[in-house]
């Protein structure tokens, strides 16, 4: 087994098509953590941690410090042993799931097998269907994004809605402009108290559109309360920035919190952690919503691959690429109006494009 001859780390910073507005945070550019792992037989492994403040707790300046830490750890150890080291690591730093991407990604690629078969991942599909997410907006503005995105071939639309009393009006507006076989979902990212999440509900029970599920309809602090609305609504409910590790996961699950749970690898810290997520939710019937936060298509074709590989990951919600143009790598996941395509290749596939002018090396 080949060992670590360095980590080269790169700062991404790129603009976003149009801006990501939650009930979190309002997104413009861009900004991760770009890792190159490079082996003594010259295989060069791919990782990405995207930075998410209101998420993690950690920007990009933090992530760049632990990054250049595991970097002097890693270096010259056999690529599994570094692995190990890296998943057995017991505090949660943002950057990790970017190392272990690319550590990943390397394995994958020196024992020449594409990166579900070297997961052991039981899925065999080469194609998802994702979704898009409009932005909370005034309501003309929804229903020309929802019209655009219906134009386009979606067939999944994502909404983020506010906390204020006249988002289920504007989500309501769309209704007459959906074909039938397009599938809502409405993320609220916390905003929610009780006492409106069950008056929004009861109101979307009512809608003539479809609607798949609700995401972390109230703060993660109220689990009874998130229990409650699960217990007593038709539509699903989807635990998100509840659920960061396997622990959470556990709690959520064998409490009967929520009917589904969100994965995302910058939440879990990475792709080992997912899949011992998915597994454990299998084993008690619950399927699984994989996501993203904003991030290219390095991170993006890892969370691809388990998404297709898990059998009850039920939806994707890896819409990253959305909201970018012309970033920094060839190869990859394709995506293009809602359908997403893994690729043909050994591990990721993915080549960073030299001389980007999104990209600067940090080490």
């Amino acid at each position: 087994m080949p060992t670590i001859k360095e980590l080269r780390i790169f700062k991404l910073q790129m603009p976003l098509i149009r801006p990501l507005i939650t009930n979190i945070r309002t997104s413009t550019d861009l900004h991760s953590l770009i890792f190159q792992l490079v082996l003594t037989d010259g295989t060069v492994g791919c990782g990405e941690a995207a930075e998410n403040v209101k998420l993690t707790g950690e920007n990009l300046a933090t992530m760049a410090i632990n990054a250049q830490n595991w970097a002097v750890e890693l270096k010259g150890l056999e690529v599994a042993v570094a692995l190990q080291k890296i998943t057995h690591e017991p505090t949660y730093h943002a950057a990790r799931y970017g190392i272990e991407t690319a550590l990943i990604d390397a394995i994958a690629q020196t024992q020449q097998l594409a990166m579900r078969s070297y997961l052991k991942l039981p899925g065999t599909g080469t194609t998802l269907a994702d979704d898009t997410t409009i932005s909370i907006m005034d309501t003309a503005a929804t229903k020309a994004a929802t019209q655009r995105v219906i134009a386009a071939g979606y067939k999944h639309i994502k909404y983020k809605v506010s906390g204020a009393p006249s988002e289920i009006d504007r989500i309501l507006s769309v209704q007459d402009l959906l074909p039938e076989d397009v599938t809502l979902r409405i993320d609220p990212n916390q905003a929610w108290s009780y006492e409106a999440a069950v008056t929004a509900i009861n109101r979307l029970q009512q809608a003539t559109f479809k609607l798949a599920f609700i995401e972390q309809p109230v703060p993660v602090d109220q689990l009874e309360a998130l229990r409650k609305l699960r217990q007593n609504s038709s539509i699903p409910i989807v635990a998100d920035e509840a659920v960061f590790s396997f622990a959470d996961a556990r709690k959520i699950i064998l409490g009967g919190y929520a009917d589904m749970i969100n994965i995302k690898l910058i939440k879990c810290g990475g792709p080992l952690e997912a899949i011992k997520i998915a597994d454990f939710a299998a084993e008690h019937h619950v399927n699984c919503l994989f996501g993203c936060t904003a991030e290219v298509n390095v991170a993006l074709t890892m969370a691809a691959c388990l998404s297709a590989g898990l059998k009850n990951v039920k939806y994707i919600d890896l819409d990253g690429l959305d909201y970018v143009t012309a970033p920094p790598f060839t190869g990859g996941i394709t995506s293009e109006n809602g359908q997403i395509t893994l690729p043909r290749t050994p591990g990721l596939g993915i080549t960073l494009v030299a001389n980007s002018t999104y990209l600067s090396k940090i080490s």
